[in-house]
């Protein structure tokens, strides 16, 4: 008998694959004057995010080597890094690329405005238009607000001395704050996503065998926490997926996980049937239809369970792994 589900999971082919902190009050400074978080703060995640971190480190590094370099320029190359930093090392490399088109683009666009009338306010206008149109004709929908920055910093900045002087010193500092932030987000702590799709998935390993032990035992279930953790490891492949092949590495193990999606939304279907018989809504249909029923839909619980959750074998053999690493 085969399990559940699997003739659709091989049509499809699965999946394509080539600590929440919790809004707790602010604590005051005793227990009778103890300050509490608004309401607009409760359930938000108060401290900065790796990419918050990262992007002010970046903004510091420019203006280091803008002070430091003869033509530095730090109003232009700390947007430019602020900008172009990305929340993973694939999203940083496309946005860098449509970036540094976009910052030539704009600044070839400025020079021509400024030397046909320097801060004429319609020429300015008619500007932004050109350089936008022409980064949505050349696909750099990533680069468009560099390519204003470039051009605004060329147009509305005073120039030092010559105009073609002016416009290439603003596109280096645009490009300089391109190259930290790339760096940045190469060097301190890259983001991979096959990590998190393993992190997911044992999660969602555990929140199954949970619910298939309460499923056995007759109580309630984490429904909505099955299918919320199985919707999350679905966008978790999807962003691994997304990433260039050089940076992924090994598919072989996401793409093994990616095949079991199909099984697990099948397994949080079942579950939902078997939970329904609960329902006190139910209650007019007999005992003993009720319990024909529910061995139905445990037994498909049960074969799709042994196609979801890793066996015994997987499990040892995964421990030693993590044990030898």
């Amino acid at each position: 008998m085969g399990v559940p589900g699997q003739g659709r999971a091989d049509g499809a082919r699965c999946e394509r694959v080539g600590k929440s902190s919790g809004g707790s009050a602010a604590p005051g400074w005793n227990g009778d004057t103890a300050m509490k978080a608004p309401a607009w703060l409760e359930g938000k995640r108060l401290a900065p995010g790796l990419r918050v971190i990262k992007t002010g480190m970046a903004v510091t590094l420019c203006l280091f080597l803008s002070y430091t370099l003869p033509f530095g320029q730090p109003f232009t190359s700390a947007i430019a890094a602020a900008v172009m930093m990305g929340k993973s090392i694939d999203v940083s490399l496309r946005t860098a690329r449509d970036g540094t088109v976009g910052t030539l683009l704009g600044a070839a666009v400025g020079l021509l405005f400024s030397l046909w009338d320097p801060g004429n306010a319609g020429l300015c206008g008619i500007g932004v238009i050109l350089t936008l149109y022409l980064c949505v004709m050349l696909h750099l929908e990533r680069g468009t607000l560099l390519a204003e920055v470039a051009f605004f910093a060329v147009t509305l900045m005073p120039p030092g001395g010559p105009y073609w002087l002016h416009a290439l010193t603003c596109a280096a500092d645009a490009l300089l704050g391109i190259l930290v932030a790339l760096a940045v987000n190469l060097i301190v702590m890259p983001h991979h996503y096959a990590g998190e799709v393993r992190e997911n998935y044992q999660t969602l390993c555990a929140v199954a065998a949970q619910a298939l032990h309460a499923a056995r035992a007759g109580a309630p279930a984490p429904c909505k926490e099955l299918a919320g953790q199985t919707e999350k490891l679905s966008q978790s492949i999807q962003a691994y997926v997304s990433e260039r092949r050089l940076l992924r590495g090994s598919d072989e193990e996401i793409f093994r996980i990616s095949c079991k999606l199909t099984q697990f939304r099948e397994f949080a279907q079942e579950l939902g049937n078997v939970q329904l018989l609960l329902s006190p809504e139910n209650g007019r249909i007999p005992d003993e239809e009720r319990e024909i029923i529910r061995r139905y839909h445990m037994a498909r619980l049960e074969a799709l369970a042994v196609a979801c959750l890793p066996s015994k074998e997987e499990r040892e053999r995964k421990g030693t792994s993590m044990a030898k690493e």
